[in-house]
């Protein structure tokens, strides 16, 4: 029940604009009606199953022409997890689900970007001009643009959110606003929608559109200073372009290029870190990163905590990911010292504050709801308080005084990152 009530509150907690988790490794692809009627054989439904997964993953609709990943569609069944047939309208499909790891894996061999799954949601505003009048597109709406820019985004994993048309939409909005461009009604008209970004597109006859992209939530439309993106498409895919140019402007803006091989690490310490969901929370934020490769607790030392990060890619994407992920704001890091014999404290001090040494991969599961309730966690509620440590004397060795028993202070550990935690 307390773990119940921790939850409640956590999901109050959360902002109210986030990013959007996509489903970068599932696919889903017609066969067609019978075997006559068949667009793919089953091994090329799943070659295209991969290329799907390959661009909406990467960011880069030209992953797919990599000579590495062409060598792998070719045994595209090593990275499948699941495969199943599924009928809807008399048609069937080849339903696929591909193994994060393995595709993340092979990215890194192709040397190709990885998009993270948590993407920016856009609020798209559609306005059409028929030559008589401009109307907005509703979510109901049966535009053929529309659908278009929907089904490209979900093969791109660009999330989109249509207004609905209801009451207050019809009453609060006006078509020529959007088409003139006006951002304060445009702002007020957005803000009912949990959106990252807004989008709105002029379509006009023959083909034509042209769109402008605010890349900020909507109250910030009217203050911010940021010139928004624009562009123009035509011809018969011209929404299926546009979806395209944002996709890879984003994927640009977020994607990280994965080390093949990394030995990297940082130390980052992170402040503010007062209670064990605190720690399970930033652990798993950061095991979740595409950067990470696995992580080293050095030290806990009051509501600081000081991690050894081993990367898959360079500190600056790390620096960037860590930014992004939220909850967190740099700062300048401190000094933190030691224990002088690079032991945790002996046991006629409380051995019930102790806390062991910690190192976790980035590619296990995360454990934080059954490790509050487990003696040997890294950090139990209400323990995080002062002359507490963790230290991996494999990683920094402590030196002694080989002439005298008595032991050498050693020096402060210097963490390069450091980041105060801003709980919400």
């Amino acid at each position: 029940m307390r773990n119940l009530a921790l939850l409640v509150m956590m999901l109050l907690a959360l902002p109210a604009y986030a990013l959007t988790k996509v489903d970068l490794y599932s696919s889903h692809i017609l066969l067609g009606k019978d075997a006559k009627d068949a667009r793919f054989t089953d091994e090329n439904a799943r070659q295209q199953g991969m290329k799907n997964v390959i661009i909406r993953a990467s960011g880069d609709p030209n992953a797919i022409d990599n000579a590495v990943i062409t060598k792998a569609l070719n045994d595209s069944a090593r990275y499948i997890t699941q495969i199943s047939y599924a009928t809807k309208d008399q048609n069937t499909y080849l339903d696929m689900q591909f193994g994060a790891p393995q595709i993340r894996s092979l990215l890194t061999q192709a040397k190709l970007p990885f998009w993270p799954s948590m993407r920016p949601n856009l609020l798209v505003w559609v306005i059409e001009d028929n030559g008589y009048e401009r109307q907005i597109d509703w979510e109901h709406s049966d535009s053929p643009v529309l659908k278009e820019i929907r089904e490209t985004a979900k093969l791109r994993g660009l999330p989109l959110t249509v207004p609905v048309g209801d009451f207050d939409d019809i009453t609060g909005t006006s078509a020529s606003d959007f088409w003139g461009g006006f951002v304060i009604p445009m702002s007020k008209a957005s803000q009912r929608y949990p959106a990252d970004a807004v989008l709105v597109v002029k379509v006009e006859q023959g083909a034509k559109l042209s769109w402008t992209l605010y890349d900020q939530k909507p109250s910030a439309m009217i203050d911010t200073t940021a010139v928004p993106v624009t562009g123009k498409d035509s011809g018969d895919n011209a929404g299926a372009q546009m979806i395209n140019e944002i996709s890879n402007y984003y994927a640009k803006k977020s994607g990280v290029v994965i080390a093949s091989e990394s030995s990297e690490s940082v130390k980052t310490q992170f402040t503010n870190i007062n209670t064990a969901d605190d720690f399970f929370r930033l652990e798993d934020k950061l095991k979740g990163l595409s950067s990470v490769a696995s992580l080293d607790v050095l030290s806990i030392h009051g509501s600081t905590v000081l991690f050894r990060v081993h990367l898959l890619a360079s500190v600056d994407s790390f620096e960037q990911e860590v930014t992004r992920m939220g909850n967190v704001t740099q700062i300048e890091p401190e000094d933190l010292p030691l224990p002088a014999t690079g032991q945790l404290p002996d046991s006629s001090s409380d051995s019930s504050n102790a806390v062991p040494p910690s190192s976790t991969d980035a590619s296990t599961p995360a454990q934080s709801d059954n490790s509050t309730n487990n003696s040997a966690s890294p950090i139990q509620a209400g323990q995080v308080a002062d002359n507490q440590y963790v230290v991996d004397t494999t990683a920094d060795s402590i030196e002694h005084n080989s002439s005298s028993d008595a032991a050498v202070t050693p020096p402060p550990t210097n963490p390069t990152l450091a980041y105060k935690w801003q709980d919400q």
